[in-house]
């Protein structure tokens, strides 16, 4: 599950590479509007309606595969809406007490997680590049959001479990989009998502006044609903199918990256070029991690 796989091309194996350093893209730019969302409405109704909304288009789209799908595939995509339940509750309530940008950073460290859950759950022992591309990437994500004086809070620490639990996302998806096709694997966990986010916020949370939300907020939900959403996982699951977890975890840590830029470029932080080295960082833990993957399709093309 953690290695590479040979019936793939390399250049098969760069799109889907690239296609999820879209998603990195999307998600990162999507955690000011998710913080945006939790402080104008409630934290479980900001993760609920997103997911209701997301699930209304699901079931406009794909209504046959929902209603053909198996017992074996609902019983795949309820791990991943487990899995999900834990990352949107943790990254959420850690949005009320923390910044995006420390999130970002926070959150982006599961990118050590996974090769190591990778090793002890498929004993599957990833290889140097992938450790090494792991811990640069680490240490850029540190770099990026230490300060001198930095204390960490409930929200960080709610930040951290968010990364335990996005490290376990990247293994069910790999795990379900192999089992799974895609968009009928998209479309079962969210409708389950949605279900059980609504559930919660109706216990925890009181009713949130649709009436008065204003249309930047409907245009938030929509977009990431719609973006961060549907079209993203679409995207991961298809990846998935060839692109090894440890591999996408380090491509997946470009969301922190993306994340301060976006938080930046809208004012919520100031720059500073400790940020931008340690974005450089990041970067080149990517590029060494796509580097094994040229030189093991060459190795085996007979070209080394």
């Amino acid at each position: 599950m953690g290695e590479l796989k040979s019936e793939y091309s390399a250049k098969q194996i760069l799109m889907a590479d690239m296609l999820l350093v879209l998603v990195a893209f999307i998600w990162g730019a999507g955690i000011p509007m998710s913080a945006l969302l939790a402080r104008s409405i409630t934290p479980l109704w900001a993760v609920a309606l997103r997911m209701l909304m997301a699930s209304f288009f699901l079931i406009l789209m794909f209504p046959k595969k929902i209603i053909t799908s198996t017992k074996r595939e609902w019983a795949i995509s309820s791990v991943l809406t487990l899995v999900l339940t834990g990352v949107f509750i943790s990254m959420t309530f850690g949005l009320v007490y923390s910044t995006a940008s420390k999130q970002a950073f926070i959150g982006g460290l599961n990118v050590i997680l996974v090769p190591l859950f990778v090793w002890i759950i498929y004993k599957t022992k990833p290889s140097l590049w992938i450790f090494a591309g792991a811990g640069i990437t680490t240490t850029g994500l540190l770099v990026m959001g230490f300060t001198p004086g930095m204390e960490f809070n409930s929200g960080d620490f709610l930040s951290f479990i968010m990364a335990i639990f996005y490290a376990f996302q990247v293994l069910a998806a790999g795990f379900g989009a192999r089992r799974v096709e895609p968009y009928r694997l998209v479309a079962l966990h969210i409708i389950m998502l949605a279900a059980v986010m609504t559930i919660l916020a109706c216990i925890f949370e009181p009713l949130p006044d649709i009436g008065s939300f204003s249309l930047k907020i409907w245009a938030t939900l929509l977009c990431v609903s719609l973006g961060n959403t549907i079209l993203c996982f679409i995207i991961q699951f298809k990846a998935q199918r060839i692109t090894p977890e440890s591999h996408v975890a380090v491509i997946f840590s470009l969301e922190g990256l993306f994340g301060y830029m976006v938080a930046v470029l809208s004012g919520q932080d100031p720059f500073h070029l400790q940020g931008a080295f340690g974005g450089m960082l990041v970067i080149a833990g990517m590029m060494l991690t796509e580097t094994e993957t040229f030189l093991k399709h060459r190795k085996a093309s007979g070209q080394l």
